[in-house]
This record gives C-alpha cells, sequence and structure tokens, in this order.
C-alpha cells in the first residue's frame, strides 16, 4: 500500500501495518486558493525527520536527522542521570546540503555529516541500524529490533491543505555500544529499550506541540512504552497509544499543563490517564532567522502516575525515565 493514492492525496487513518511507500511525487499540493504548487515550491512545504531514544540504565540517549528543506538539522546526546553530565553536539547545514532523509516506511537509508561528526541511520527487514562517528570513529553503534511490536501508523490532515504521516514504535531491544563523556565504552543489554519516531509531511508552516515518550520495565517485568501527543495528528483520531509487552492500546486525547518550572501534569479526556513529570536537564534550541523560526524543549524526566486499562488494568508509573518535549516552528 502506498500512502499517496492514484487520485494524488494520501490515505488517512491509522493502519495496522505501515505503508510500503510514500510516493510524495504523487501528492498534489496546493495552496488555500486551489493552486498547485510543484518543483522547489512544493519541495520547501516538506517536512521530515527521524527522532530515536535509546534508554540504558541511567544514561538517556537521543539522536535526530531534521530535513526541514531550508535547513538540514542533526544532533546527538547523551545523558547520565547519576552524574548529571551530558555529551551533546549538534550541527545545521544550510538548504539541508550534507543531508539526507530517507522517509519510505520499510527500507531506508538516512545520513546528515558536518565535521568532525557523521550519523547514519538505516532500515531494513525490521531492524534499525544506528551509527554516530566523529572523525571517522564509531561512538555509538546500534541494532534496534522491531519484530514483535505493533507499530503506531497513522496519517491525519494538517491544515487546510497538507498532511502529517508518523510511524512510531517503543520498548525495542537495542544492541550494540556508546562512549560515554569520559570516553568510556558502554554495552546495550537485555534491559535496554529503544523507540523510534519517523515522521513526514506538509505540516501547517506555523505549529506547536507537546509530546511525551516513555519505556520502562514495570514490576511485573512487562515491558511498558507511552506515546502521548498534543498539537499534531488530531484532525483524525490522535497518536496517544500505550505499549504492553509490544501490544499497542488507544489512548484519548490528553491535556499537558505546566504547574510549574519544573512539574507538568498531563490528564486525558477520560479521566484514565493521570501522570506528573519532573523535569531536569533540557536540550534547548532558540533559533529566530525570521522565514525559519525554532524553540524547542525536550527534557529528562521523571514520570509518576497511572493510566486505567480496559483489559490490562492499571499500569502504574514510579519516577520512570521519560522524555518531555515542547516544540514551536515556522518553517
Amino acid at each position: 500500500m502506498d500512502l499517496i493514492q492514484a487520485n494524488g492525496q494520501p490515505r488517512y487513518g491509522r493502519f495496522s501495518e505501515p505503508p510500503s511507500a510514500i510516493t510524495v511525487e504523487r501528492y498534489i499540493y496546493k495552496t488555500p486558493y486551489g493552486k498547485p504548487l510543484n518543483g522547489w515550491r512544493k519541495k520547501l512545504k516538506y517536512k521530515k525527520f527521524k527522532f530515536c531514544s535509546i534508554q540504558h540504565e541511567h544514561y538517556s540517549i537521543g539522536i535526530a536527522i531534521v530535513d526541514i528543506a531550508w535547513a538540514g538539522h542533526g544532533f546527538i546526546y547523551i545523558y547520565d542521570h547519576q552524574t548529571q553530565q551530558v555529551l551533546e553536539w549538534n550541527a545545521i547545514n544550510v538548504m539541508a546540503h550534507h543531508t539526507v532523509l530517507d522517509e519510505q516506511p520499510l527500507y531506508n537509508h538516512s545520513h546528515f555529516h558536518s565535521s568532525p561528526f557523521s550519523l547514519d541511520i538505516q532500515h531494513a527487514n525490521g531492524v534499525r541500524y544506528i551509527s554516530v562517528k566523529k572523525h571517522g570513529e564509531e561512538k555509538l553503534k546500534a541494532r534496534i529490533f522491531c519484530a514483535g511490536t505493533d507499530s503506531l501508523s497513522m496519517c491525519s490532515p494538517t491544515g487546510i491543505n497538507g498532511w502529517t504521516y508518523t510511524q512510531k514504535l517503543s520498548t525495542l531491544t537495542v544492541e550494540g555500544f556508546f562512549m560515554n563523556k569520559e570516553n568510556e565504552k558502554n554495552e546495550f543489554n537485555e534491559r535496554s529499550f529503544a523507540s523510534l519516531d519517523d515522521t513526514c509531511g506538509f505540516l501547517r508552516p506555523e505549529t506547536a506541540w507537546f509530546w511525551l515518550s516513555c519505556n520502562f520495565w514495570d514490576k511485573q517485568g512487562n515491558r511498558i512504552g507511552l506515546n502521548l501527543a498534543s498539537g499534531v495528528n488530531e484532525s483524525f483520531g490522535n497518536e496517544n497509544c500505550l505499549w504492553i509487552n509490544g501490544h499497542l492500546f488507544g489512548l484519548s486525547d490528553v491535556l499537558f499543563e505546566m504547574q510549574s518550572e519544573q512539574v507538568w501534569s498531563i490528564r486525558s479526556l477520560d479521566e484514565k490517564l493521570n501522570l506528573t513529570v519532573n523535569t531536569g536537564w533540557r536540550r534547548y534550541e532558540n533559533l529566530n532567522l525570521r522565514m525559519v523560526c525554532s524553540q524547542f524543549s525536550q527534557w529528562q524526566s521523571k514520570i509518576t502516575g497511572q493510566i486505567e486499562t480496559e483489559d490490562q488494568g492499571i499500569v502504574h508509573f514510579d519516577q520512570q525515565y521519560g522524555l518531555l518535549e515542547q516544540h514551536y516552528a515556522k518553517w
């Protein structure tokens, strides 16, 4: 199944399996006044990114490649919750030079380079391969296994003339290693978890969202993953979901509320989800180039609370590591 239909419009809804292709060339993009846009004008409207988070004991790792047409962006951070030390690097390439982001759902190869770092992300046969190098020396190498876990795959209308496709996975097994700030090698193990977020589409030219991601082993030995969002993918369903041992369960709409500088609350419309989020170190950027703007905050967080489910009982969160994000973009 191709996400873009023969009539030039995308398929909408949640899908039981990811589409086999996203042939964006077939998509007929029109201005709000009905005029088709092609070539570079259409390309500048198309946004796409890949983000991977890995939780290894007390280390939280984030890796991303972003292509917003006006610019390419790559970053990695490795945060130690115990020592509060962080190894962080990011760069922006004007007009997305040295930035290749392949948005195809099942087989893809993306890479980003800005000296001295290079990021490489590949996906084939249900395995995500990630490599991060500095001066050609490998600083992180990961194999992430997606088999046996339900995929959140959905497309929703965006604004008057766009769409957003997102594909997310959580509680994935990961193998490999990473180097911390002290240049010490750490191996991923059977307790390590990875989450993947691949998103593309013709997003609103000015947009904002909140997002929470979390994965952990509960006291009963279950794999628990959580994805919550507000401000995006809400025009035809939502992307809120809970994973229990690889099985996906949909959740109601949620509201993110800032209670203080370091405390947020998240509650659902059906009152079955109530979480408190305590924030710590923040990856922050504030970019204002008039035509392109971004204010981005991604906090390392601890999550407490519970989610009531119909068939699986109550899922408890007890100071679980997670990510809380607030993002405003003009692109």
